[in-house]
């Protein structure tokens, strides 16, 4: 799911003050995140993680995929 063209078609936007507040753990100077009916995607440094919206609403607040470094996806 985590390839340079999902990540291409996305509009990320800078953290907030209450987005902050729900992802706490970040570590880059402008972390970034996307956010629309279906998923929210978090942008920290090369670090990404992809959530279902709905799993978020109903309290499962797990990532359904990670990548470590973004600057390694293929082309």
């Amino acid at each position: 799911m985590i390839t340079r063209k999902f990540l291409r078609s996305l509009n990320f936007r800078k953290f907030n003050e209450t987005d902050y507040m729900g992802f706490g753990g970040v570590q880059s100077p402008v972390p970034l995140i996307f956010e629309n009916d279906n998923y929210l995607v978090i942008l920290d440094g090369n670090y990404c993680e992809v959530y279902l919206a709905e799993n978020i609403e109903d309290g499962t607040f797990d990532p359904i995929e990670t990548c470590d470094n973004v600057c390694e996806l293929p082309y």
